[in-house]
């Protein structure tokens, strides 16, 4: 995805998309000193993505780079 991010043109990997835990998010993103935070409707968009390649995943088209399933068993079996 290309979007528009603080003021610029960024691009969003959704592919490289992976499960984690918020204990390993050390830090937001600053923006002049304040979180940046994603606006809703980007948020959204992100979210249709994410659910879309999962949903191919499921088909059998797997365009995720990490190994999806892994990543979330090992954080699964990590909250028990």
């Amino acid at each position: 995805m290309i979007s528009e991010i603080a003021g610029k043109k960024s691009v969003i990997l959704i592919q490289n998309a992976f499960p984690t835990l918020e204990k390993y998010i050390d830090h937001p993103h600053m923006l002049d000193g304040k979180p940046l935070k994603v606006i809703n409707t980007l948020k959204n968009e992100i979210l249709d993505n994410f659910n879309y390649l999962m949903e191919l995943k499921k088909a059998g088209k797997n365009l995720f780079f990490p190994d999806v399933d892994k990543i979330k068993q090992i954080m699964l079996e990590e909250l028990e």
